[in-house]
């Protein structure tokens, strides 16, 4: 069991120490992590998206089922944490903000190297689907909510609009491509397979350097606020996940899988949409830096927990 839980986090945690001491010692800075980023989003990851979708099989791609209980798992959480920021600051912005650094798990940068480790290549479709849902549900709504509280226009307009711009990524593309492959039985060519996949494998490495230099310009500022959400996204996410796929009486690797996408550290995303708003900055920098490293122990027992068996249950 010790190797069990050991195996997928010690490299992750070696990689994002490396790229904290990177960041700490000036050898890389916040602009190159920026760089490193924009690499990630939009080369290497979509490439392994693609690849990794038109090798999935098709009866996979149509379970129903698991999309509902990916949408009810993460906008239940979304909305939980809204509601709550909104009690706590009756201001739009921030409530908004709570429920986005709540409800969206650090899939990209950490979920792929981890469940690859666990699950093999299979798993990077429970990745798609939990980047499906922040891309053209979660990032949209808040960003709507957050034009509707500056007095920008139209919230609708703005949601159509992420909406559309969502859909121009390659983030959301390139899988795309890979899954009407998939579903007309279309085999990519040997040499285009070989070629993405080259590129896709830098996913993991990269993604957890780049991480652990984000984390190393954050200010650690510890407060009530910040330990609410260590709670919320540690421990309730991926209750309100298990309760979910139990639900639909869901089972199997993919289940298990998106439990463990949801107790993953929040991504680093929403710290930058609060940067550009201007509110909840502090708090959601340091829930993204905290929520990281307390995760190493709540991980571990997540991890301990599905091969307990709580999962089909």
């Amino acid at each position: 069991m010790l190797e069990r839980i050991a195996g997928p986090l010690v490299p992750v945690a070696f990689v994002i120490a490396l790229g904290f001491v990177a960041g700490k010692r000036g050898k890389l800075n916040y602009s190159d992590s920026r760089l490193i980023s924009r690499l990630v989003l939009n080369w290497i990851f979509p490439a392994l998206l693609l690849a990794g979708m038109a090798g999935t099989p098709r009866s996979q791609l149509l379970d129903f089922r698991f999309l509902v209980a990916t949408f009810v798992g993460m906008m239940g959480m979304y909305a939980v944490a809204f509601a709550i920021g909104w009690y706590r600051y009756r201001e739009l912005k921030a409530a908004a903000l709570k429920g986005f650094v709540n409800g969206y798990p650090d899939g990209a940068f950490m979920g792929i190297p981890i469940l690859q480790a666990m699950f093999g290549p299979g798993s990077l479709y429970s990745v798609l689907v939990l980047n499906l849902v922040a891309s053209l549900v979660m990032i949209p709504l808040t960003t709507m909510l957050l034009e509707i509280a500056s007095g920008k226009g139209s919230g609708a307009k703005a949601f159509l609009a992420s909406i559309a711009g969502a859909v121009r990524k390659p983030l959301l593309w390139a899988p795309a491509i890979g899954i009407l492959l998939s579903l007309f039985a279309i085999k990519l060519p040997p040499v285009l397979a070989d070629s993405l996949n080259l590129l896709g494998k830098a996913t993991p490495g990269v993604s957890l350097l780049c991480l652990g230099l984000i984390m190393s310009s954050v200010r650690l500022n510890m407060s009530g606020e910040v330990w609410m959400n260590l709670g919320l996204k540690l421990l309730v996410h991926p209750a309100l996940m298990i309760a979910a796929i139990v639900a639909l009486s869901l089972k199997g690797a993919y289940a298990q899988q998106m439990i463990l996408l949801c107790a993953l550290p929040s991504a680093t995303i929403p710290a930058m949409f609060a940067n550009e708003a201007g509110t909840y900055r502090s708090e959601a920098a340091t829930s993204i830096l905290a929520s990281t490293v307390v995760s190493v122990v709540t991980f571990s027992l997540a991890i301990y927990l599905i091969d307990g068996g709580l999962a089909a249950a």
